[in-house]
């Protein structure tokens, strides 16, 4: 069927009568469905990240507010002591405290490390005392002191890789790993000493322990030294973020590149060398190998990183919380023994610390929440 039309100068024209299909005008970009959804998706995603930033910000605040708290809690430590004791505030009673809490401070700043990565190792007062028993074996045998530190110290490290074997790639909690070196190690330094002391002396290595460089004693710079390189590392590199971010999210961090189980292995070689160093420090200072020198250093390492604000979930703590932590232990440890208190009272407290540390700790999550 056709239709005639008609032009402007009259004459006719024909054209089809089928119907004629609409052309929808082009849209450019995606379907209206899919722009929605897009939207949302943008509109989720900045929300997540003002939560975020919110969180970031309530958790340097509380940071901060850990941070008062403990510097608070220090001098309040020290004007107790001051007043109680007159010889506290002479300066050789607070060289020698210095020298006694950095042996402390040594394996505290690589256990804040392992804490904020998410792990926890207990066993470091074995290790001192392995490491303490295997040096006086060496040296009896006949082995160069020097060499025989050394030797010592790989052995300290082996201690370590033993337990990030069976953490990290047997997937064992590094609580019951360590645990269970603890005992291991400890009954293999009693047994290898047969409970003995072993005296140990000569070419200068009773300086380790016992020297003095410009009055100031020697273990401080060992700490001192540590203390500044754990505090680099966590702050200003790029190692100390990923530490931060497997503590965090170990997921997470996997799934952004991180190379997370090797962090936590060198972590924990980290720990049991520095617990190597500090009972072959020790050894220097007492002049025998001993089996029992790690005793004190149990829990005392873990309450001095946990009340400094490390949180045993991981992902937080810092140097500067772990440093003051560890003075407020030192200064209620010499106070104790200036006071003539009783070494039970002094592990009371400490256990007391303990659970404090943990306490706040979950209050401090709670409240970043």
């Amino acid at each position: 069927m056709r239709r005639v039309l008609y032009s402007m100068d009259g004459r006719s024209q024909m054209a089809s009568s089928a119907p004629v299909t609409p052309v929808e005008p082009s849209v450019p970009g995606a379907p209206l469905g899919e722009v929605a959804e897009a939207a949302r998706e943008q509109q989720e995603r900045r929300q997540a990240s003002d939560q975020e930033r919110r969180l970031a910000r309530r958790r340097r605040y509380v940071e901060q507010l850990q941070g008062e708290g403990l510097l608070l809690v220090l001098v309040i430590v020290v004007v107790i002591m001051w007043v109680s004791s007159p010889y506290f505030m002479t300066s050789a009673n607070l060289l020698t405290a210095a020298s006694v809490v950095s042996i402390l401070g040594i394996m505290a700043v690589a256990e804040t490390l392992l804490i904020i990565a998410g792990e926890i190792d207990i066993s470091i007062g074995s290790v001192m005392a392995f490491t303490s028993v295997m040096l006086g074996l060496l040296i009896t045998d006949g082995v160069n002191i020097w060499l025989a530190t050394v030797i010592a110290l790989l052995l300290s490290a082996g201690v370590g890789i033993v337990n990030a074997i069976i953490t990290v790639y047997f997937k064992v909690a590094s609580l019951v790993t360590t645990l269970g070196t603890y005992s291991i190690f400890l009954g293999i330094a009693y047994a290898l000493s047969n409970t003995m002391t072993v005296t140990i002396g000569g070419e200068g290595f009773g300086s380790l322990g016992s020297g003095h460089i410009a009055s100031i004693p020697v273990p401080v710079f060992f700490f001192v030294g540590t203390w500044l390189i754990g505090a680099a590392v966590a702050r200003f590199t790029s190692l100390g973020r990923h530490i931060y971010a497997t503590g965090d999210n170990y997921e997470a961090a996997v799934r952004a590149g991180i190379q997370a189980d090797k962090i936590r292995v060198g972590l924990f070689i980290c720990i049991s060398l520095s617990a190597g160093l500090a009972g072959i420090i020790v050894t220097s200072e007492l002049g025998a190998a001993a089996p029992q020198i790690g005793d004190p250093y149990l829990l005392a390492v873990v309450t001095a990183v946990i009340l400094g604000g490390a949180s045993l979930k991981g992902g937080r703590g810092t140097m500067v919380g772990t440093l003051i932590a560890v003075a407020i232990l030192g200064v209620l440890q010499n106070g104790f023994a200036l006071l003539q208190f009783s070494s039970f009272l002094e592990d009371t407290v400490l256990g007391c610390l303990l659970i404090i540390a943990v306490l706040t700790d979950r209050l401090v999550r709670r409240a970043e929440r």
